[in-house]
């Protein structure tokens, strides 16, 4: 079943381009509903070659007939933006931002419009159709089109409705999150060569480890601290590693890391 009538990008970066993806695989729209439009023009015209989607010049046009509008560009376009469409929006027109650190109070402000607007904040795994979409609803969201992009995310993994008062918590866990895990694999890989492996050996050993470890969590639905001590047995290697690791007090090092993200993304809220 189609979500939606017509769907406006304005910006076509890389997460948008798996959104576009995700949803034409998933058959949710159709690609003849999808309009991009981007200050770099190559972009787009690589979009439409390879999606078969329309590309739009001007904003106006396009959203004469948008019921859903992303907007996908940087933090620093956005009021330029607002003063291209705001006079184009119309009042049952869903914007849906993943504008990083762009409040729903903000986008209303400079809209002007009592409309819909719904914050958005996926991750890179979406790239491959496994990410994690934060959601959060402005004043004058209908449950039912929260609903409608909650469907929408689904597309490239999972998407969950939280409060906007965690996003800068939720940016720093899973915005940031695949980062921390790639440097984590990064250093297994490295560990693992310094003691004798060779570097293609280490890699696709620790990749692989990384990524059936998550695939397990989601699959088990365990809590990782119990599969945590399902892998460990007493006086074995792994009690061994994990003693280290609490001596060097990782936990508190992973904590005052996620500190800092989430500061660094108040910062750039205001």
């Amino acid at each position: 079943m189609e979500i939606s009538k017509k769907l406006f990008f304005i910006g076509s970066g890389n997460i948008a381009q798996a959104i576009i993806s995700g949803l034409l695989e998933t058959k949710l729209v159709k690609a003849q509903n999808i309009i991009c439009n981007d200050v770099v023009k190559k972009k787009v015209l690589n979009l439409q070659q390879k999606f078969g989607i329309s590309v739009a010049e001007d904003k106006g046009e396009a959203l004469i007939d948008a019921d859903i509008v992303f907007l996908s560009v940087k933090p620093q376009s956005i009021l330029n933006v607002f003063d291209e469409i705001r006079n184009f929006i119309k009042k049952n027109t869903i914007i849906i931002s993943i504008a990083a650190g762009i409040t729903t109070r903000f986008i209303e402000e400079n809209i002007k419009k009592n409309v819909a607007v719904i914050r958005a904040m996926p991750n890179m795994p979406a790239l491959v159709r496994c990410g994690i979409t934060a959601l959060c609803k402005g004043r004058f969201v209908t449950n039912e089109q929260l609903q409608k992009a909650k469907s929408l995310f689904a597309a490239i993994g999972k998407a969950e409705i939280i409060d906007e008062d965690n996003f800068d918590i939720i940016t720093a866990l899973s915005g940031s999150g695949p980062a921390y895990i790639f440097y984590f694999c990064e250093l297994l890989q490295d560990a693992a060569y310094r003691l004798g492996l060779s570097q293609e050996i280490a890699k696709s050993f620790a990749v692989q480890t990384v990524y059936g470890s998550g695939k397990m969590l989601d699959a088990t639905n365990e809590p990782a601290g119990i599969l945590k001590e399902k892998v460990k047995s007493p006086k074995g290697t792994t009690e061994a590693a994990l003693k280290y690791f609490e001596s060097q007090n990782l936990s508190n090092i992973v904590y005052n890391a996620m500190f800092q993200a989430m500061e660094r993304s108040k910062e750039l809220s205001k």
